[in-house]
């Protein structure tokens, strides 16, 4: 018998192991390209039944296994689906893309939508994506989605599904948006998005029968029953399932008709009056009509169908305007009237008192208070016609001020209160009275002038003084001039300053009020430049010591002849002797006889000296002029006309021109003359000088 085959066993493990491969797996996918995934049948091979031998089975050779088969690395499991994200989509809109979610998936797997394979992105073991076709989405429907891989191994995983759904309508137009209540059946037209065949337009909760035009065109009839009443009702559009739903609502008003405002009672009003009710008149009214009044809902009661009763508040009456009253009907419909006019009014103000009601001329700023009745935040005052910023304090009190410019001068103001439109109206004038001050002099400038001074003009210093202010002089009227309400000029004349003394100044301010000041002396003195004695009051006695020791020489009178006027007189240049002079004046404030002599007690010897006057008010500076004496020259009893000294002692050469010898000199109030002494010889022990002089008026 010819040997046996030792590879027969493992021949027929192959085959066993085939065959139970092709049991597990009828079907393997081969292609996924197109169409669906093509299978490849395997019949199974029915095992060969081997003939027992007839004899007994020889003892077997021990033989070597044969070798597994080696595991192909492109095997692949078969793909499960778990999810696909998402799992819906709205007809008509884009073709989404998806997410397959999953196990086993590898990059050869695909993704196939009712058996058609999709353009696959391979994500991971875990994830497939892929776009549905925008096609798909035309009609409501279920679509089968699946993943397939390839062979080897592989095979395709049960399906899942994907739902095409009605969109949610959205409706954003109705046409028309209202109806008066009772009007018959009315065609609507609605307008939006997302609108699908069996879209019904939904009347609150009514059904209404609708026609399809587009996606975004329905149109539906709304039934005469369902206009009857007013209001509001939503509507809707419904879109069926799958998907679909309810779209927000625009409302459908049916409305209430129009009120119409024929007149209102009353139609005026005071500002700041109390509460009222207004009688409305009209048509058109319903139950629940409301009185507006500029623009408030008032307390409203309904009469009938053409009369409504308001009560207007006291609130409403604070501020001045003409303000509109109108009657508005409830929604729906109904609105509001053309409007009346209601005129909130100023009354016109009432002006009882002023405080103060008078000032002085010339003061300041002045506050003024105005008492009255009818007064509000935008009366006004006014002065003469004049607006004033004025200050609101109460309704009986208002204030304002009075410049300084407006009280300068006397006289009378008006003053009136304004209450301004409308309505309003301006107050009777009241008076207010600028009065002048009684003035007062403080000084004088200057305080003093010299007797028999040409006119002169004087500054009145002081207070109150006024524009129209006048000036005296010893009660006469004279010449003034204002500066300012502290100061005057004035000209005080010639004729008042002839002697010395005073003369009275007074400052009269006219009326109203008024009044004359004190009185303020100017004093009339003498011009004392260049007075060497002031001769005082009549009677009074000056000494002067005659210091020939300190005097200048100069020519001496001559004696040769017997003749002492002063026209005889000669000087003696060749006999020159120290000389005195004296600016003497009469300051009596009276005419006055000059004595003056020499008083020759002292030495108890023959004192002698010649003493003469001039009548100038200086000395004279040449010997010219030394000769134009007054009137003659003393040198006692011894010589010429023989005027001598009341005080003489032993002498008969002791000067003396006195009242009571004859040899005075007459002087005019103010009048200045020069006294004159000279020595006959100031260093005879002889007949020595005299040591004093004596002046005296008399």
């Amino acid at each position: 018998m010819p040997a046996k085959s030792s590879s027969s066993p493992a021949l027929l493990l192959l085959l066993v192991s085939l065959l139970a491969s092709a049991l597990a797996f009828p079907a393997l996918v081969v292609g996924c390209a197109q169409g669906d995934p093509r299978t490849v049948d395997v019949t199974p091979v029915e095992p060969v039944a081997t003939q027992q031998p007839a004899e007994p089975a020889p003892t077997p050779v021990p033989t070597t296994p044969a070798p597994k088969p080696t595991a192909n690395p492109d095997d692949a499991m078969t793909p499960e689906v778990t999810s696909v994200t998402p799992d819906k989509g709205t007809v008509g809109a884009i073709g989404p893309s998806i997410v397959v979610s999953g196990n086993n998936f590898v990059p050869r797997s695909v993704v196939q939508l009712d058996g058609t394979p999709l353009a696959t992105n391979f994500v991971s073991g875990t994830e497939l994506r892929a776009t549905i076709p925008t096609s798909k989405l035309a009609t409501v429907a279920v679509l089968r989605l699946s993943v397939g891989t390839s062979p080897p191994g592989g095979g395709a995983s049960k399906e899942v599904t994907f739902e095409v759904q009605n969109p949610t309508a959205t409706l954003t137009s109705l046409t028309p948006l209202s109806r008066v209540a009772g009007s018959a059946a009315t065609t609507i037209q609605a307008g939006g998005t997302g609108f699908v065949p069996g879209a019904k337009i939904v009347f609150g909760a009514t059904d209404l029968t609708t026609t399809f035009g587009s996606s975004t065109s329905l149109e539906a009839t709304i039934p005469a029953s369902l206009l009857v009443t007013s209001g509001s009702t939503p509507i809707t559009v419904v879109n069926p399932p799958p998907g679909g739903g309810t779209s927000t609502s625009i409302s459908f008003t049916v409305t209430n008709p129009a009120a119409s405002v024929q007149n209102i009672n009353p139609s005026a009003a005071f500002v700041g009056s109390a509460a009222f009710q207004m009688t409305v008149n009209g048509a058109g009214f319903v139950g629940g009509s409301t009185v507006l009044f500029n623009g408030a809902s008032l307390a409203t009661t309904y009469v009938s169908a053409g009369q409504l009763k308001a009560q207007v508040p006291a609130g409403s009456l604070g501020a001045a305007g003409d303000f509109p009253v109108a009657v508005s009907n409830p929604p729906p419909g109904g609105g509001v009237t053309a409007p009346l006019v209601f005129r909130v009014q100023y009354p016109a103000p009432s002006a009882s008192s002023l405080t103060p009601s008078s000032v002085a001329a010339g003061s300041g700023p002045t506050d003024v208070v105005v008492t009255g009745i009818g007064f509000f935040i935008t009366s006004q005052i006014t002065f003469d016609g004049a607006p004033a910023a004025t200050t609101y304090q109460d309704a009986t009190h208002l204030k304002a001020t009075l410049t300084a410019a407006q009280i300068a001068t006397a006289g009378a103001l008006s003053v009136r209160v304004v209450n301004s439109t409308p309505g309003g109206g301006t107050s009777s004038a009241l008076a207010f009275s600028v009065n002048n001050g009684v003035p007062t002099i403080a000084s004088l400038n200057p305080s003093s002038v010299a007797a028999g001074s040409a006119d002169r003009t004087v500054t009145i210093n002081g207070n109150g003084f006024v524009a129209t202010s006048t000036a005296k002089s010893n009660g006469i009227l004279v010449s003034s001039t204002y500066v300012n309400a502290n100061t005057l000029t004035a000209v005080v004349p010639a004729s008042h300053l002839l002697n010395p003394g005073t003369v009275a100044i007074t400052v009269t301010n006219p009326a109203p009020g008024g009044g004359t000041s004190g009185v303020r002396n100017l004093t009339i003195g003498c011009d004392t430049s260049g007075v060497d004695v002031a001769l005082g009051a009549v009677g009074n006695l000056t000494t002067l010591p005659t210091n020939f020791a300190a005097a200048a020489n100069m020519a001496c009178f001559s004696d040769e002849t017997n003749d002492s006027t002063c026209l005889a007189t000669t000087l003696d240049p060749a006999r020159p002797q120290p000389g005195r002079y004296w600016v003497v004046q009469n300051t009596a404030g009276t005419p006055v006889t000059l004595s003056a002599w020499a008083d020759c007690t002292a030495s108890g010897k023959s004192d002698d000296a010649f003493l003469t006057f001039y009548r100038r008010p200086t000395p004279p500076a040449t010997e010219t002029e030394r000769l134009v004496c007054a009137s003659e020259i003393s040198q006692g009893v011894a010589w010429g006309n023989g005027r001598n000294s009341p005080e003489p002692g032993v002498s008969s050469f002791c000067p003396g021109l006195t009242k009571a010898n004859g040899g005075g000199l007459a002087l005019g109030v103010c009048e200045k003359v020069v006294v004159h002494i000279q020595p006959w010889n100031v260093t005879s022990l002889t007949y020595p000088a005299p040591p004093t002089v004596k002046l005296k008026p008399e």
